[in-house]
Parts: C-alpha cells; structure tokens; sequence
C-alpha cells in the first residue's frame, strides 16, 4: 500500500526532521565531557561555547526571521544544514577553547537560528488555524527528541572514536540530515493562508516589525518568554546539583532524562491544546504546572517531590514553547512571521540566559536551591498577571 502524503504533510516532516537534527545543540553536556577528559579542558573552557551559542542563537533569530520572510525558508534551511554541519568539522579542525567556541558557540548559533526560525512558520502556513497548535506541536516536539537520541548516540561515538572524529562525524551527519530536508521545505500561495478564518473576531493584520515592537501585545509576550524560559534555565542546567544539594540523591542525571521525555511529549499535548483552548489557555495550563513544581521543589517531601516536579516543570516549559509561535502567528500575522517571532525570541538570550547564573549564584550564598525555587514560583505568578493582560489587548472571544 502505497502512503502519499499532502505537502503540509510533507514540510511537516521535514522540518521535523531538521529540528530533530538540530537538537544536538542539547547534547552539548556529552561534547563537553570528551573535551575535559581527552583534551584536558577545564569546565569553564567546556561550558563556554554552550552559553555563547545561547546568546549568539537568540540574537541570530531575528535575522534568521527576517531572511525566511524575505527569501523564503528553503533558503533558510538549505543555509542552515550547510553551516552547522561545517560548524562540527570547524570544531574537529581547531579543538581548541577559542576555535570551538567561536565554531559552536558563534558559526553554529547563526546556522541553527535560520533553520529554527524557517521550519515551523513554513509547516504551520500550510494549515488553517484551527490546527495549527497541533503542527506547531509536532515540530518543535522533534526538537525536544533530539535532546533524548543525540546524548547516547554522541556518547557512543565518544567511546569509539575520540571527541576529534565525534565532531567530524556530527558534522557530516548535519549536513546531509538537514540540507536534504530542506528540499521538502515550501510555503503555499500568500492567498492560501491570508484566506484561512481567524481565531477571533478581527482578522489580524500582518504588521510590519516596526509596527510590531509598538504593539502592547509584543510586550508583554516578549516579557513572558523572557520569564518562563529564566524559570526553566534555572533549574535546567542545574538538575543534578539540586538532586544532590536539596534532595540529598546521587541520581539526579536519570532527572536530565525525565525533563527531556517531559519537555519533548509537552509540546505535542500543548500543541492539542492550543487548538482546543487557543493558546491564551494553553498558557494558563503550563503555568499552572510551573507552579506545582515550584511548590513540590520547596515541599521537603523528599525525592518523589524531586520527581514529580522535574516532569511538571518539563511539562510546562515544552507546552509554553508551543503556544509561542501560535500567539506571534495569530497577533501579527504570517507575512512577517519570521522577524516577528526572532525578536519575540530574543527575551530567551537576553532575560531567559539570566536564570542558570542567578540560581548558581544564590546556591552559594545560601547553600541550598530553596530561595532559587521561591524566585521562580514569584516570576511564573507574574506570568499569570501577564496573561491576563495580555488577554485584554486581543480582540478575541477565548
């Protein structure tokens, strides 16, 4: 039996599969590991190129935004697999702190900021808004995935291989996954998706960038991505120290795991639930969970606490990403999409990239996480407060 496939279903796919791919970025912890252990690097060398990328990803966005609006998300990608796969062999090349972390930290941060900001823009305006959650759901899910195969894959061919040849290989490995991809990567005719009915009262309008940055509705988005994800990269990065700080447990890698499980199926249910609730109420659910792992985190109840507060927090934290882009499509229109989102997303790089430095420095003024998780449960109540102004300056009826 033969399967054909529409071509939404199609862009789909492959943007799945190039956000998939560009998942290794998760599995930066494994890179690090091989380079303190064969080459002799320190943790701070190690640990450099991973926290430029953050920063140097969140600006790229908006270009990355802006050259698939302009160019179209082919381009993008096609420019996307090219160069982050160059990145890797750039890595292999130099090995050392200085050229890995500008191949990583700055070539592949671009690369994978114009993949990112075309795949999930081209899937969704294939498809009316009532499903647009859902797609957006099964994309960015790819991505969280990735973070699941890449470690142990990474891992085993650390041990066969050595860290100079592991970066060779990803390379190449990006390179094909993703260039190929980015063949199955279109958009329909503008009349397509300008025709679709929207999701409130008032058809939105396609806003210019500059028109968008004056908009209250940017604001406050940009203020609640800022937020959530400085809540999530709290705790992130920090999930075996607090497993051993708080909880007294020596297990707190297998949490690293639960997180990635949680935060990867997340954004297919939030996806679901933007459709059914529209994203406003997907929000509300996600942070609802924020909270309760909050309050398991500071509960003293022990190690279950720990467990079930991983996964509500890595519920919440995949959930809210999919809401994100169905707010920025559905405020500002699909036109300008790309721009739009990549500045929206620059609150990660620029408040969110605050969070893991903050929770490391009040561990060691306090000696405990416990006032980290306080910060944290008082910023995702303001999230509330935020989606509910939020809520006043769409003329929707959610």
């Amino acid at each position: 039996m033969t399967i054909v496939l529409s071509k939404g279903a199609k862009v789909t796919l492959a943007g799945s599969i190039i956000n998939f791919s560009l998942g290794i970025f998760y599995a930066w912890s494994v890179f690090a590991d091989g380079l303190i252990k064969e080459l002799g690097w320190s943790k701070a060398e190690a640990m450099a190129p991973f926290t430029l990328e953050v920063l140097v990803f969140s600006i790229a966005m908006i270009f990355g935004g802006r050259f698939q609006d302009r160019f179209g998300p082919r381009r993008g990608t096609l420019l996307s697999g090219l160069f982050t796969g160059l990145a890797f062999i750039m890595c292999g090349l130099t090995a050392s702190p200085l050229g890995v972390a500008l191949s990583f930290g700055v070539v592949f941060a671009v690369a994978a900021a114009f993949g990112y900001s075309a795949v999930t823009p081209a899937a969704i305006k294939w498809f009316p808004p009532a499903r647009r959650g859902l797609i957006t759901g099964l994309v960015l899910m790819s991505l969280g995935a990735g973070s699941l195969v890449w470690a142990p894959v990474i891992n085993f061919i650390l041990d066969y291989t050595g860290i100079v040849n592991a970066f060779f290989l990803c390379g190449i490995i990006l390179i094909t996954a993703i260039t190929i991809s980015s063949r199955f990567i279109s958009i329909p005719d503008p009349n397509t998706w300008n025709n679709y009915p929207a999701n409130h009262d008032m058809k939105p309008v396609d806003f210019d960038w500059r028109l968008t940055i004056k908009e209250p509705s940017f604001k406050i988005l940009w203020a609640l991505v800022g937020l959530t994800s400085g809540v999530g990269m709290m705790f992130i990065g920090h999930l075996v120290q607090i497993a051993e700080t708080n909880f007294q447990v020596g297990w707190g890698y297998l949490l690293v795991s639960l997180f990635a499980v949680a935060n990867a199926s997340s954004r297919l249910i939030g996806g679901a639930i933007c459709d059914r609730l529209g994203y406003l109420g997907n929000m509300k659910v996600a942070l609802l969970m924020m909270v309760a792992a909050m309050l398991l985190y500071v509960s003293g109840l022990g190690w279950p606490a720990l467990v079930l507060g991983t996964a509500f927090l890595g519920l919440s934290y995949g959930s809210l990403y999919t809401s994100y882009p169905n707010a920025v499509a559905d405020l500002f229109g699909l036109e300008n999409f790309g721009i739009c989102y990549g500045m929206i997303f620059t609150a990660l790089g620029i408040v969110g990239s605050l969070g893991p430095m903050v929770s490391a420095l009040l561990v060691e003024i306090t000696t405990s996480y416990n006032l980290s998780f306080i910060i944290g449960l008082a910023a995702t109540l303001v999230c509330f407060l935020l989606v509910a102004n939020l809520k006043k300056v769409i003329p929707q009826t959610y």
